[in-house]
């Protein structure tokens, strides 16, 4: 009897070139009253509901999101009132299409903290989430789920052959007493910190400090569990001062990052080969005439990389990666706008194909968010008309890619 497909693929559209089972997820915090909120496409490459969801009740201060080992979304946020910190996750036992949520895990406080500038969120070589916080005092904290346990349990079994039983001792992975580790803190005093996690499984750190000083490190080791098990940081800012940072892995497997300075132009650097503690000098994929004020890098299902940023114009620009190999790339190409300030994320579709967000502020100080999607996977066309996710009362918004949708 034929095999039936992987079940990633069996959903797959017919002829469809690329599909993975996947749909994108907004997680926020309105402004007003500061509830922890949701809003995800109805179904892969699906369309968006109107209303947004609760993740959980009470008033949150400040979020990040990523997935778990299994692919659900997990959320890290600061309740109302308290310095201790929150995990939630979406139910594994998810049936039928109102989405449930666990509730929220109490994971601490990073001792002295007061409140934080910047949460982020990765997940290591094991599937474990590993989070990164910089606090009030600029000092960068970091606590991941401890990993399995090997415990030693005895078997009776029945040998080929034989009749009789015996026993013998196996050695079996068990979740860990404590699920998190305790808060430790980093070496380095950094404003904003950003986690990624690299082909081969381990993280990298980058962050910039309060004098614009951009830094660099990484996990050692795969397995990373102590402050000597990272790489030392390293400077990498080459004296130009840096105000935005978007990492991202590239096709060919190593880490790249893209990062804007304070006169607004965009500049590149990548490992070189992947997985090494070597880097490329600093070169420009493009210049750029009227200076850009925030960046973000995405990649399409096919791991080409799509940058995308916006300038002190409000006109959007895309540079997309031709050939990774030769850096071989489109230039920036205006494609878009915006009537004020605003903040970009990209992420893909079940499909392939990028989809832009931008929370844009507004007149009464929060923010709206809109989407567009890109025409095709690959494509330098893009929607010219932008979707409506919120018109107003959005405080922060992160974009993660569900890869457990209801189907």
């Amino acid at each position: 009897a034929p095999s039936s497909p992987p079940p990633i693929y069996q959903h797959k559209p017919a002829g469809a070139s690329f599909f993975e089972l996947s749909r994108l997820m907004v997680v926020g915090i309105d402004s007003a009253k500061g509830q922890l909120i949701q809003k995800a496409q109805l179904s892969p490459n699906g369309p968006w509901p109107s209303a947004w969801s609760f993740i959980a009740p009470g008033a949150w201060v400040i979020m990040t999101a990523g997935l778990t080992r299994d692919g659900r979304v997990a959320v890290v946020a600061q309740p109302s009132g308290t310095t201790n910190l929150s995990f939630i996750t979406e139910d594994a036992n998810q049936i039928g299409p109102v989405e449930k949520w666990t509730a929220p895990m109490s994971i601490g406080t990073p001792p002295g903290a007061t409140s934080y500038q910047k949460l982020t969120m990765a997940r290591d070589a094991d599937g474990r989430v590993e989070i990164f916080l910089t606090d009030n005092l600029g000092r960068i904290w970091w606590i991941y789920q401890n990993p399995d346990v090997i415990v030693q349990v005895q078997k009776t079994i029945t040998p080929p052959g034989t009749t009789t039983p015996i026993v013998v001792t196996v050695d079996e992975l068990r979740p860990p007493v404590q699920p998190w580790s305790a808060w430790i803190q980093l070496t380095g005093q950094l404003v904003a910190i950003t986690a990624l996690r690299q082909a081969d499984g381990r993280i990298a750190l980058f962050g910039i400090n309060s004098a614009l000083h951009l830094y660099r490190c990484q996990q050692a080791k795969a397995q990373a569990l102590t402050v000597a098990d990272w790489t030392p940081w390293v400077q990498i800012d080459a004296g130009y001062p840096f105000t935005e940072m978007a990492p991202i892995v590239g096709p060919l497997g190593g880490t790249n990052l893209f990062a804007m300075t304070q006169q607004g132009q965009v500049l590149h650097t990548k490992q070189l080969p992947a997985g090494s503690d070597t880097w490329t000098a600093w070169a420009t994929p493009g210049y750029s005439r009227v200076p850009k004020y925030t960046l973000c890098a995405g990649i399409q299902g096919d791991g080409d990389i799509m940058l995308v940023a916006s300038d002190q114009q409000h006109v959007h620009s895309f540079n997309a990666q031709y050939d990774a190999a030769t850096q071989n790339w489109s230039g920036w190409r205006d494609f878009s706008g915006s009537g004020a300030n605003t903040r970009l994320s990209l992420d893909y579709n079940a499909d392939g194909r990028l989809a832009l967000f931008s929370m844009m502020v507004q007149n009464d100080g929060t923010n709206g968010l809109w989407t567009i999607n890109q025409m095709a996977m690959d494509s330098s066309e893009w929607e010219w008309t932008w979707t409506a996710l919120a018109t107003s009362n959005l405080k922060q918004i992160v974009v993660v890619r569900d890869l457990t949708p209801p189907v």
